[in-house]
């Protein structure tokens, strides 16, 4: 059986069904192929910071959970809160794609389930041909000018394009009952780097619950960490969350041109997700908007992504400094987040750094006493988890 598209998406993600929504709008004939037979994904509990507002063209308040304007950082020695303005949006997954699901649909997107991709071939006018699987069926659909993958951490697309797939690592979170006293509109984040070289959080859902949860390396299970961590707040887990996400890095690539076909990676499968609190939820639309400007506008998508970029490397710098940081790195962080620095970190987003970066280190002296702890880091190895 063989049919054709003007653009395909492999992946139902959110960064696949925003390019999807995106593209219809413009009057472009596109199709996402997801290999779920039907669309279940999988509940987890994100929080994303109010950057969502700039990234998605309508409002996405049926995921929308909660909101927490304080956020709380600490170490075992120490503690500082910094007021967000404007507040975290704490985000149900499997409602926001679910939505996103439906706004494309309603774009005039067609999303076909049920198709596992497996291979391209080229063509000799210049398209591609995509080899998909339909429940034991072989499928062939000629892509004439775009294709985009938006596949997740283990990518078929990139793997079939020998393109590098992004280093990955587990996260893990319990649903439990928020702790006796503990004020719903404030999330908490510690560093304890002799757990984990990453960190802790709380992040609350309603007045009632909320999600501890925590990140290690790819070779630590979080399971043991998480459990011990729970067992100190004397919480009971009422059920867990995991996933394997992905992270950025300098030498992964996200273009291929074959034929008269441009061919994009959005999302996980490019690791376009900050390293340094592993959220991927606006970058991932930021990528979606800025393939979808390359393919309109007839852009390099080296120009339409380079603001993103900026940004995604940013944050890989700012987590190779930290990840080699010990408590006593963490507690001289803490101590340089003077009111003057958190009152000028709360009005700026975590998508939103890289603009001010010059700024807030000339106007904020006291983050400079941190350098001596910044060149051990850098100069121990960075670990990049790779398949």
């Amino acid at each position: 059986m063989g049919t054709s598209t003007e653009i395909a998406i492999i992946g139902a993600s959110g960064s696949g069904l925003l390019a999807g929504y995106l593209l219809a709008r413009l009057g472009y004939e596109v199709t996402v192929f997801e290999q779920q037979p039907h669309y279940h994904p999988a509940r987890r509990t994100l929080i994303v910071t109010a950057a969502l507002n700039h990234v998605l063209p309508f409002e996405a308040h049926p995921a929308i959970l909660h909101k927490t304007p304080w956020m709380t950082v600490a170490t075992a020695q120490q503690e500082v809160t910094i007021h967000l303005q404007p507040p975290d949006f704490i985000i149900e997954r499997r409602a926001l794609l679910q939505f996103l699901l439906e706004q494309a649909q309603q774009a005039g997107c067609r999303v076909q389930l049920g198709h596992r991709f497996q291979e391209w071939e080229a063509l000799p006018n210049g398209s591609l041909l995509l080899h998909l699987d339909h429940q034991g069926t072989l499928r062939q659909v000629e892509v004439h000018r775009a294709l985009i993958g938006a596949d997740g951490v283990t990518s078929t697309v990139a793997r079939a394009l020998g393109l590098p797939l992004p280093p990955r690592i587990p996260i893990l979170q319990a649903e439990v009952e928020l702790p006796s006293g503990w004020d719903p509109r404030r999330t908490q984040v510690w560093f304890f780097p002799q757990e984990t070289r990453y960190f802790y959080w709380l992040i609350p859902e309603s007045d009632r619950r909320g999600v501890l949860g925590l990140m290690t390396d790819a070779h630590v299970s979080p399971k043991p960490l998480l459990e011990g961590f729970l067992q100190r707040w004397n919480l009971t887990p009422l059920a867990y969350q995991g996933a394997q996400v992905a992270l950025y890095h300098p030498h992964l690539r996200a273009y291929r041109r074959i034929g008269r076909v441009d061919v994009y990676l959005v999302g996980d499968a490019a690791g376009h997700v900050k390293n340094t609190t592993v959220g991927g939820t606006v970058t991932g639309f930021w990528a979606a908007q800025a393939v979808v400007q390359a393919i309109h506008q007839g852009r390099p998508w080296r120009e339409t992504a380079r603001p993103l970029y900026r940004e995604l490397r940013l944050h890989w710098w700012i987590r190779r400094a930290l990840h080699g940081f010990d408590e006593a790195g963490y507690d001289r962080l803490l101590r340089c987040l003077t009111p003057s620095v958190r009152a000028f970190l709360g009005r700026r987003t975590r998508d939103e750094m890289a603009p001010v970066l010059w700024k807030t280190l000339l106007t904020t002296p006291a983050l400079w006493r941190l350098a001596p702890h910044v060149l051990r880091s850098l100069r121990r190895p960075f670990p990049v988890e790779r398949e």
